[in-house]
């Protein structure tokens, strides 16, 4: 099954149809069963505060804030290097500009959340491996406990874009490695062909 499921994977990536996948028509970059999941996530955990490090163009914060509206809560925090005014308005989203490890970004983000709210976390930025496992350091924290903290695009090198390795699938090892207070949830890749085979963590205390 795995070798079968790497094959699909490896071809529906480099298809790039994901560049060309839209909700209400703005370009999302996802996988649509990893949008899905990520629908199910947000009506169970019920988040007040969705952290997502990678906007580019906008489409996944749209489509968490629009999860957040069906569901009457919650909000978006997402960040990136770059602005853009073409990026879609919505109430419940926050565009904040600069790189998601600076000490006044993070600041920030601990700035923007509540004592008592609880929060999931997105990390599709920079896919090498020192960046991201920066930032699962920094942004497990924020995580509440039953709720996600999310390492997009692990398949990089496993087995796509081999040239790219080290990548987020090593940061997710290097990361479970120190902190016991995550753990790859499986059954969120029942849909077999994720974009994030083991970079769903949840946080179990």
């Amino acid at each position: 099954m795995s070798e079968l499921t790497d094959a699909f994977r490896e071809l529906y990536y480099n298809s790039r149809v994901f560049m060309h996948t839209y909700w209400l028509g703005v370009i999302v970059g996802k996988n649509p069963l990893d949008l899905w999941l990520y629908e199910e996530i947000i009506a169970e955990v019920r988040p007040d505060v969705i952290v997502e490090c990678g906007t580019a163009f906008g489409g996944s914060a749209l489509f968490f804030a629009s999860i957040c509206e069906l569901i009457g809560n919650g909000r978006v925090i997402s960040i990136d290097i770059l602005s853009s005014e073409t990026r879609p308005s919505h109430n419940r989203i926050e565009y904040v500009t600069g790189s998601s490890i600076s000490p006044e970004i993070l600041a920030r983000v601990a700035e923007s959340i509540g004592e008592k709210e609880t929060v999931m976390v997105s990390l599709d930025s920079i896919h090498e491996r020192d960046h991201v496992l920066q930032e699962l350091r920094h942004y497990s924290r924020f995580v509440t406990p039953g709720s996600y903290l999310v390492a997009e695009d692990t398949m990089i090198g496993h087995p796509t874009l081999p040239e790219l390795l080290p990548g987020p699938m090593e940061a997710v090892e290097a990361f479970l490695d120190e902190n016991k207070d995550f753990e790859a949830d499986s059954q969120r890749e029942k849909f077999f062909m994720s974009f994030n085979p083991g970079g769903w963590l949840r946080r179990i205390r």
